[in-house]
C-alpha cells in the first residue's frame, strides 16, 4: 500500500512540471542573446528577423520576465501572468514563422510549435493540478524520431553537421526515448519516465554540442534548457518547496540581482554596437576613400607622365624620324624613372609596333586587335584607361594611351602598361580584417582583391551584392557573404577612371570585442545570480532556523513542563523578537503561575468559605429551631435563658456579617471601589473605643487585651469607619492565634511624620517563609492553617489596602512559630486621599 502511493506521488510530482518554467528560461536565453549579441544571428537563416533582431530579443526578454514574475509572486493580479503569457506567444509566433517555417527548419519548427500549443492549453490542466512539460518532451521526441529517420539531410543542412554519420541513430533514439515517456505518462510509471527523461537528457547534450560547434545561439539556447530540464526531472525525488522565508528571499533576490544587471549590460551592449557600427561604417568608408585616393593618384600620375612624354619636342621628333635608339632610350626612362609602369611601347597608326622597351621584347607585333588602340583611334587627343587584359606572356596588365601627333597629319600612340599583380603587392590601406576589391565597371573584371589576389575575373563582389547596388557613386550596404554571414559593404568610384573599390568586413569579425562584452556581462549577471542566490540561501537558513526557533517556542508556550526560551543570536530584528518572545513567554509564566495560584486561592476559598460560613449557620438554625419547638410546645423559657439564647443569635449574625462585609471589601478592592471619606479624628480615643468593645463582645478575654496610648489626644485627618475596621482585624486576628490567658497589647505612638500604632501577641507566630505573602488575599500561613481559628484570610489583606489608601505602611513581624507576631501600622497625620 505505502509502495503504491509513493509511486503515485512521484507520478503526480511529475506531471506538475509546468511547459512555463521552460518557456521562460528558453525566453531569457534566447533574448539576452538577441540583446547582447545581435550580430551573431546574422547569418541567411535568421535573414527575415535580423533588421529587428533586438526588438524580437526584447520581446522574448520581457514576455519571459513577466511570466517568471507571474511564477514567483502568484498573490500578484493574474493580469501580469497573462501579458507574459500573449507577449511570449507572439515572440515564438515570430521566430517560428520567420526563422523556421520560411527557411524550412524541421528542428525549430517541432520545438516552437509545441510550445505555442502547450502554452497555450496548461492554463486549464493547471486547474486540475497538472502541468505539460512532460507531454512537451515527449511530443518533441516522438516528432524528432521519425524526422531524423525520414528526412536526415534535412537536419545535417543547418547546425548538425557533425551529427551526420548518425543521424539516424539518434532518430531511432529519440523515438524509443518518446515512446518511453509517453507509455510511462500514461502508465502512471515513474521509473520509465525517469529511465526517459535520463536517455532524453544526453541525447539532448549531443545536439547542444553540434549546434554550439556551429556557433548557433538560439539553438544552443534551446537544446541547452531542454538537457537541464530532463536531467532534473530525471533525477527528481520531491518537489521544491515554494514558501516560507527562503523561498521569499530567493526569488527576490532573483530578481533584485540578475535583473538589473541584465538591463544595464542590455542598454551598454546595444550603446557600444551602435558606436561600433558606426565607427565599423565610418573605417569602411575611411578604407575606400584611402584605397580611391591611393588608385586616384597612382592613375593621374601615370597619365600625367605620359602625357608629359608625348609632348616633348624631342621624343617627337625622334618618333617622327624614326630614331630607334632614342625611342628606346625614352621609354626606357619612361620604365624606370616613373617607378609606376612596368613596360612602354610604341605604335603607329596600323596598330604595328614602332618600339618597345628593351625588358619586354615580347611586346611586338600588330596589337590592332587591342581594345585600347581600338578605343584609342576613336578618342582623339584624351588620355585613354584600357580594360584590363592578358598580356602575350599571360601576364595581367591594364594600359594607358596617349595619342601623339607628329604633324602632316600623323599620329603614334604611346602606351603605359600597369603591372595587375605588382598593384596586388602593394599594401592595403585599411585594417587587415577587411576585404578590398577593385575592379572595372565596364566588364566587371577584377583588377585586386586582398585575400586570394586573383585578378580578371569576375569580381566576387557582384555576385554578393549585384551591379545595380553599385551603380551610385559610393554608398554603404549589408548583405551575406557565401557562408551565410552578413557582411558590411562600402564602395566608391576612382575619379577620373571606370574603375570602383569595394571594403567588405564580416560584422560577426567586426564586432566580436561587443561579442565578448556582451559574453562577460552575462556571464557576470549569471555569477551574480548564483553568488546572490547562495548568499540568499545561505542567510534564509539562518533566519528560517530562527523563525522555526521561535514558532517551536510559540508551540509550547504555556507548557508548563517545556522549556520556552529561545536563544537570541545577533543584534538585528529577528534576535529582537526573540528577546520580546523571552520576555512574553516569562510574563506568561509568571501570569500562569499568578493564575494557578490564584485558582488554588480560590479552591481554598471556596472551601474556607462555604465552611465559615456554614460555621454560623448552623447553631443559627438549631437555636431558632429550638425556639420554635419551645414555642409550638408553649413552654416558656426564664428572661435570662431568653437573653443567652438572643445573644448567641446576635454572636452568630454578627460573624455572618463580618464575613459578608469582608467579601465585599475584597470586591471593591478587585474593581477599584474601595474609598476613604476622610475627616478629623482622635486615634486614641478610636483605640480605646475599639478595645472596651472587644472586651464587652469577649468575656473570657476580659483582662487580657491592654491598652497602651498617650494621654491626651491624637487628631489627623483619616477615615475614622476604615480606621476602626482596621484596629479591629488586628486584634481579633491576635485573639485568634493567642492561646487563652496570653496578653494581646495595642499601643499608639505619636511620630515625626505621623501615628504609629501597634498591635503584639504571645500567640502562634508566623513561620519567616509566610511573612511576605501575609497580606495576600485569601493567604493563610501554614501553622494557622493547622490551628483552626476561622476566617477566610481576607482580614489582613483588607488592613493593607486601609492602610496603603491612607499613604501608609504596615507590616508584620515575628521570630517564628509560636514566638508571637507583632503588626505594625505607620500612618501619616493627613490621608493621602484627601490630598488626591
Amino acid at each position: 500500500m505505502g509502495a503504491g502511493c509513493a509511486r503515485v506521488r512521484a507520478v503526480e510530482l511529475l506531471q506538475r512540471a509546468r511547459v512555463e518554467w521552460f518557456a521562460v528560461a528558453v525566453g531569457l536565453m534566447v533574448g539576452t542573446s538577441m540583446v547582447f549579441v545581435p550580430y551573431e544571428f546574422g547569418s541567411v537563416l535568421f535573414q527575415y528577423i535580423y533588421p529587428h533582431i533586438r526588438l524580437l530579443g526584447s520581446l522574448f526578454l520581457v514576455g519571459a520576465g513577466m511570466m517568471l514574475i507571474a511564477l514567483m509572486y502568484p498573490a500578484w493580479p493574474a493580469f501580469v501572468g497573462w501579458v507574459g503569457r500573449a507577449l511570449m506567444l507572439a515572440a515564438v509566433a515570430v521566430y517560428w514563422w520567420k526563422v523556421c517555417i520560411l527557411p524550412v527548419s524541421l528542428t525549430g519548427t517541432v520545438v516552437y510549435l509545441f510550445l505555442m500549443v502547450l502554452l497555450v492549453m496548461e492554463p486549464r490542466t493547471l486547474r486540475r493540478g497538472q502541468g505539460l512539460l512532460l507531454v512537451y518532451l515527449a511530443c518533441v521526441a516522438l516528432c524528432f524520431g521519425p524526422l531524423m529517420l525520414w528526412s536526415p539531410q534535412d537536419f545535417v543542412r543547418f547546425a548538425m553537421a557533425s551529427l551526420g554519420p548518425y543521424i539516424r541513430w539518434m532518430g531511432l533514439l529519440f523515438l524509443l526515448m518518446g515512446t518511453l515517456l509517453a507509455v510511462g505518462l500514461w502508465r502512471r510509471n515513474p521509473l520509465a519516465c525517469r529511465l526517459a527523461l535520463g536517455g532524453l537528457s544526453l541525447l539532448f547534450l549531443h545536439m547542444t554540442v553540434a549546434v554550439v560547434s556551429r556557433r548557433s545561439w538560439s539553438g544552443m539556447s534551446v537544446y541547452a534548457v531542454l538537457t537541464l530540464g530532463s536531467a532534473l526531472l530525471a533525477g527528481v525525488r520531491r518537489g521544491p518547496v515554494l514558501v516560507g522565508v527562503r523561498w521569499r528571499l530567493f526569488r527576490g533576490m532573483a530578481l533584485a540581482s540578475v535583473l538589473p544587471i541584465l538591463v544595464v549590460g542590455a542598454m551598454a551592449s546595444y550603446l557600444a554596437q551602435k558606436a561600433l557600427e558606426a565607427e565599423l561604417h565610418g573605417k569602411a568608408r575611411q578604407a575606400v576613400t584611402a584605397e580611391t585616393a591611393w588608385l586616384e593618384q597612382t592613375a593621374a600620375l601615370a597619365s600625367s607622365m605620359l602625357h608629359v612624354y608625348s609632348q616633348g619636342p624631342a621624343f617627337v621628333a625622334q618618333v617622327r624620324a624614326g630614331n630607334r635608339e632614342g625611342m628606346r632610350e625614352r621609354l626606357a626612362m619612361l620604365e624606370g624613372q616613373s617607378g609606376v609602369f612596368e613596360a612602354a611601347w610604341l605604335l603607329d597608326e596600323t596598330g604595328d609596333t614602332l618600339m618597345t622597351s628593351a625588358r619586354f621584347n615580347w611586346v611586338s607585333g600588330n596589337f590592332a586587335y587591342r581594345a585600347y588602340f581600338q578605343e584609342a583611334m576613336k578618342g582623339g587627343a584624351q588620355v585613354l584607361l584600357s580594360r584590363p587584359f592578358l598580356s602575350r606572356a599571360n601576364l595581367p596588365f591594364v594600359v594607358i594611351t596617349v595619342p601623339m601627333d607628329l604633324g602632316e597629319g600623323r599620329r603614334a600612340f604611346l602606351v603605359g602598361a600597369l603591372s595587375l599583380e605588382r598593384l596586388g603587392l602593394q599594401p592595403a590601406r585599411v585594417s587587415p580584417d577587411y576585404h578590398v576589391e577593385i575592379f572595372d565597371r565596364r566588364d566587371g573584371s577584377l583588377l585586386r582583391e586582398t585575400e586570394r589576389g586573383n585578378v580578371l575575373s569576375q569580381a566576387p563582389v557582384l555576385d554578393l551584392i549585384g551591379a545595380e547596388a553599385l551603380t551610385r557613386p559610393e554608398g554603404l550596404v549589408e548583405a551575406f557573404d557565401d557562408t551565410g554571414r552578413r557582411m558590411v559593404v562600402a564602395h566608391a568610384r576612382v575619379t577620373g577612371t571606370p574603375w570602383t573599390v569595394v571594403v567588405a568586413a564580416r560584422l560577426r569579425d567586426a564586432f566580436a570585442p561587443v561579442t565578448r562584452m556582451g559574453a562577460w556581462v552575462v556571464a557576470i549577471a549569471v555569477l551574480a545570480g548564483a553568488i546572490s542566490l547562495l548568499l540568499s540561501q545561505w542567510v534564509g537558513r539562518d533566519v528560517a532556523q530562527r523563525l522555526e526557533t521561535l514558532r517551536d517556542g510559540f508551540a509550547v508556550l504555556g507548557t508548563p513542563s517545556v522549556e520556552q526560551r529561545v536563544q537570541a543570536r545577533g543584534d538585528d530584528e529577528i534576535a529582537q523578537l526573540t528577546v520580546g518572545f523571552n520576555d512574553m513567554a516569562a510574563r506568561i509564566d509568571r501570569t500562569q503561575k499568578e493564575l494557578r495560584e490564584a485558582i488554588v486561592i480560590r479552591d481554598q476559598f471556596l472551601s474556607m468559605a462555604s465552611h465559615e460560613l456554614r460555621t454560623p449557620l448552623t447553631p443559627l438554625k438549631a437555636t431558632l429551631a429550638l425556639l420554635i419547638r419551645q414555642l409550638e410546645a408553649g413552654q416558656g423559657t426564664s428572661p435570662e435563658r431568653q437573653r443567652d439564647t438572643i445573644a448567641r443569635l446576635n454572636r452568630q449574625v454578627d460573624r455572618l456579617t463580618r464575613l459578608i462585609g469582608d467579601m465585599l471589601d475584597v470586591s471593591r478592592l478587585q474593581s477599584g471601589r474601595f474609598t476613604l471619606t476622610v475627616a478629623p479624628m482622635d486615634v486614641v480615643a478610636l483605640a480605646r473605643e475599639v478595645v472596651e468593645r472587644i472586651q464587652v463582645t469577649r468575656p473570657e478575654r476580659q483582662g487580657w487585651v491592654s491598652l497602651d496610648v498617650p494621654d491626651g489626644p491624637l487628631v489627623g485627618r483619616w477615615d475614622e469607619q476604615r480606621l476602626e475596621q482596621l484596629v479591629t482585624n488586628l486584634v481579633e486576628n491576635a485573639l485568634r492565634y493567642s492561646p487563652p490567658g496570653t496578653p494581646v497589647v495595642v499601643r499608639v505612638r505619636e511620630e515625626s511624620d505621623g501615628v504609629r500604632v501597634d498591635v503584639e501577641d504571645q500567640g502562634i507566630g508566623i513561620p519567616q517563609e509566610s511573612l511576605p505573602q501575609l497580606f495576600t488575599p485569601f493567604f493563610r500561613a501554614r501553622n494557622a492553617a493547622e490551628h483552626y481559628a476561622g476566617g477566610l484570610g481576607l482580614g489582613l489583606a483588607i488592613c493593607r489596602e486601609i492602610v496603603e489608601r491612607h499613604g501608609g505602611r504596615i507590616q508584620a513581624s515575628s521570630e517564628g512559630a509560636g514566638k508571637g507576631t507583632c503588626f505594625t501600622v505607620k500612618l501619616p497625620r493627613s490621608a493621602v486621599a484627601e490630598a488626591a
